[in-house]
Formats: C-alpha cells, sequence, structure tokens
C-alpha cells in the first residue's frame, strides 16, 4: 500500500506523465524499455519545462543497459522515488544496471536547476 501510495504522489507531481510527449530510447539491452516524457514550458499549463526518463527491465534477471541520452548533456537524473541525484550526463552512453523486474524514473534537471541544489524528490527539495 505505501508502494502504491508513492507511486501516485509521484504521478502527481510530475502531470508529465499524462500530458508530456513520448520518445522511446534506443536501449543496448532488447530486455530494458527506456523511454522519455517531456513537455516544454509554452506547453505546460504550469509553466515549467518537466522531462522524465522511464527505464524499466522486463526481464527476470539483473541486465545493464547503455542508453544515448547525448541530447541531455549536462542534465542531471534525480531518482523520483528517493530523490537520489545520479551522476550527469554526458557525451558517452550513459550506462546502468537494472534489478531483475527493475525500473528508474528520473526527472532530468537542466544543469542551472541542478547546480542551483534545486533537486525535488520524494515530496522535498534539498
Amino acid at each position: 500500500l505505501h508502494w502504491t501510495r508513492k507511486m501516485i504522489e509521484i504521478r502527481q507531481r510530475h502531470p508529465v506523465f499524462g500530458v508530456g510527449s513520448y520518445v522511446e530510447l534506443s536501449a543496448s539491452n532488447p530486455s530494458v524499455l527506456a523511454f522519455t516524457r517531456e513537455i516544454n514550458e509554452d506547453e505546460a499549463p504550469w509553466d515549467e519545462m518537466d522531462a522524465i526518463l522511464c527505464v524499466s527491465n522486463l526481464s527476470r534477471f539483473p541486465q545493464p543497459v547503455e542508453l544515448d541520452l547525448r541530447r541531455f548533456e549536462g542534465y542531471s537524473p534525480v531518482e523520483c522515488m528517493g530523490g537520489v541525484q545520479f551522476p550527469a550526463i554526458g557525451e558517452l552512453p550513459y550506462l546502468l544496471t537494472l534489478p531483475g523486474h527493475g525500473f528508474f524514473w528520473f526527472q532530468l534537471l537542466p544543469p542551472d536547476d541542478a547546480d542551483a541544489d534545486r533537486i525535488v524528490g520524494a515530496g522535498r527539495t534539498v
């Protein structure tokens, strides 16, 4: 029940899940589904850009994956469930390892937002 409440809270905090564009990413591992949901400031009713990266392991075994995220170079992925900031995205493929049937939802913060310590996660601003 706690996990379900947390997922609903994340969904409410990020309306981009329901109204943003869907862009599937090419993943190096066929067992992994990766996509982004994005909405720009001029399209959003809440006047700010929001981008979410979703990565899901469809296998019951742990899986590594490399994602081409060069379009988001300099952005900082912040895991939505616990608010943990992952290393910034660079030119090289972004490497993640997912547990069996595991997933990550990342809010992608632009470089200026990440540097300003405006990390929103787990219902708080750090």
